[in-house]
């Protein structure tokens, strides 16, 4: 099967300059699959999503390695990002995987 991963910020620059990366997979692969696919293609990019600096959205939800992908899945990768403001006291949060 073939998945449609979308891309943000700079990692449309590191992976190929276009707003998604179509991806080669076998049937009931799961995010870590695709991890190592995508590492195999760009090993600086992969190494990120290994040490959770890339989060990866399974139709609008941040997924585990463990979750299993289908073609008709909507994919991104997530880069780090920054901005908002506490400084009137207001709250912030943390997103853990």
């Amino acid at each position: 099967m073939t998945v449609t991963v979308k891309l943000f910020g700079m990692l449309r620059t590191q992976l190929s300059d276009a707003p998604e990366l179509k991806v080669r997979l076998d049937q009931g692969c799961r995010v870590d699959d695709l991890i190592a696919a995508i590492q195999s293609m760009n090993p600086e990019v992969g190494d990120l999503l290994l040490k959770r600096k890339i989060l990866v959205s399974v139709n609008h939800e941040i997924a585990h390695c463990e979750t299993e992908l289908t073609s008709a899945d909507e994919i991104a990768l997530l880069p780090p990002f920054s901005g908002g403001s506490c400084a009137s006291g207001g709250m912030s949060s943390d997103v853990y995987r």
